[in-house]
């Protein structure tokens, strides 16, 4: 819901600025036009667009300062991106394939690349990350390009930054015919110099990402389970409740060692039967046991008490009255059926609300374990304990919060992941990406000298369509299994 709201402010916002571009134009044309011409902007419907070269200069003397140097690295990075050209092409074809087998068997296996799309696989509140990224990645890939352009001796027209709904982007405008009078392999490293970079923001990321834990390690600790940053939308109550500082080490029988297996973990029990727990004979004997107890008949007992279901076969069922508490505190195990149970124990299954009014069964009876605490008993469902509880990788040695580790760590993953994505879109031959460009240089270098052009044009026109209909596929199944 928030992200919608998000969405259709920004629409209005835009809509806002579009009417009263067009409303400025018509009714004070001579001074909002030195104003757009003085600041250099552009409104379109959904868009915003800032060109300028105020930044030509210090690009352009910087990179001819350090000629040879530049020369080297981006030789070195035009090569390694032919070189993940062939790679990039096999890894789309086999996450299409997976998409395809996903869509068709109705499975919810991620693949290895797929859109993402704020509210749907990514949380709402990792939407600042997002457009950071977006706009760092964007920023570096256009500066490879500037860079190595100026290298060429090709002059900068503009610079600038655009805007698409809330997406930013960054730009940069070459004169093409400049460009385009270049030797094959000078065109070669401007435009594979984009993902050059991208490929190198890409690795520097990673090795921080992984470096990080060895960096922190006085301070913090890391695989021992997760550390309980905010409460979002949680409204935390009573003292057996989750608590900013909680280390979180397992929930049911599910052992937490990160982020990672706490996503796990709430997926487990979200896919999973309603588990019972096991619990000693002796104790259910000194409980009264009869069809209908009274919490289960929903009295007053209700509000402390949970209606527990022993049916240790299709005659012998039985409704107990207990706390839930001391039930999971007695069971040393889980259970779905009395045979997961040792000898002399019966399974005691939570007669939840919604199944005695034949409503969804979604919800669950979650135990989450904490270290140095009692353990979070939560009634509901598994997607609302992810979505409102933060939790962190590092567990404060001392009294410092990982917070700030939080936020460096989110973006280092964002930046590791969309640069790389963007280095795999843009390599691969399709319209309007740079593999398009790197295609026709590149074939203009093998067909050099040849008097057959029409190969030459054939040729790129086939892997153009190869690598377009690639990226098409990729994107409609990755947004047809988000939102199916």
């Amino acid at each position: 819901m928030e992200v919608t709201n998000l969405f259709w402010s920004v629409i209005l916002i835009h809509t806002f600025i579009y009417c009263l571009d067009r409303y400025l134009k018509r009714n004070n044309a001579q001074s909002y036009g030195h104003f757009l011409a003085t600041t250099c902007i552009q409104i379109d419907l959904a868009s915003v667009r800032w060109t300028t070269s105020l930044f030509n200069k210090t690009i352009s003397s910087w990179a001819i300062q350090r000629k040879t140097l530049l020369c080297r690295w981006y030789s070195f990075g035009t090569i390694i991106t032919l070189l993940l050209s062939i790679p990039s092409l096999i890894l789309l074809a086999g996450t299409a394939v997976v998409s395809f087998e996903n869509i068709r068997q109705h499975r919810n296996d991620e693949a290895i690349l797929q859109p993402a799309v704020p509210g749907v696989n990514l949380p709402p509140s990792d939407l600042p990350y997002y457009i950071a990224t977006l706009l760092t990645c964007t920023v570096v890939h256009e500066i490879g390009h500037a860079v190595a352009a100026v290298r060429e001796q090709v002059p900068l027209v503009s610079v600038g930054l655009f805007l698409w709904l809330f997406i930013p982007a960054a730009f940069v405008e070459l004169p093409t015919n400049d460009v385009t009078s270049l030797s094959p392999w000078k065109q070669l490293k401007i435009y594979c110099a984009g993902v050059w970079h991208n490929v190198i923001l890409s690795a520097v990321a990673f090795t921080s990402l992984t470096l990080l834990p060895i960096f922190l390690m006085p301070l913090f600790q890391t695989g021992v389970g997760v550390y309980v940053l905010n409460l979002d939308m949680y409204s935390a109550s009573g003292h057996h409740d989750f608590q900013i500082g909680d280390q979180l080490i397992a929930v049911n029988d599910c052992h937490i060692t990160e982020g990672k297996s706490w996503e796990r973990c709430l997926t487990a029990v979200l896919h999973s039967r309603s588990s019972g727990f096991c619990v000693n004979n002796a104790y259910l004997s000194r409980i009264a046991a009869n069809d209908q107890s009274a919490c289960c008949n929903d009295s007053d007992l209700s509000q402390s008490h949970l209606c527990f279901l022993s049916s240790y076969d299709s005659i012998s069922r039985n409704h107990y009255c207990l706390r839930a508490r001391e039930v999971s505190e007695l069971s040393p195990t889980r259970c779905s059926s009395h045979i997961d149970c040792p000898p002399a124990q019966s399974c005691l299954k939570p007669l939840l609300h919604s199944a005695l009014e034949n409503e969804t069964e979604s919800l669950r009876l979650i135990v989450i374990q904490r270290k140095n605490a009692p353990s979070v008993l939560y009634l509901g469902q598994p997607e609302e304990i992810y979505q409102s509880v933060s939790v962190s990788n590092y567990v404060p040695r001392i009294f410092i919060s990982p917070q700030f580790i939080y936020v460096i760590d989110h973006l280092l993953w964002y930046m590791f992941s969309f640069s790389a994505g963007l280095a795999i879109l843009n390599v691969v031959p399709c319209v309007y990406m740079d593999g398009h460009h790197i295609v026709g240089a590149l074939t203009q270098m093998v067909f050099e000298g040849r008097e057959d052009a029409s190969m030459k044009r054939q040729t790129q026109r086939v892997l153009n369509f190869m690598g377009t209909s690639l990226v098409i596929i990729n994107i409609a199944f990755g947004l047809f299994a988000l939102f199916s």
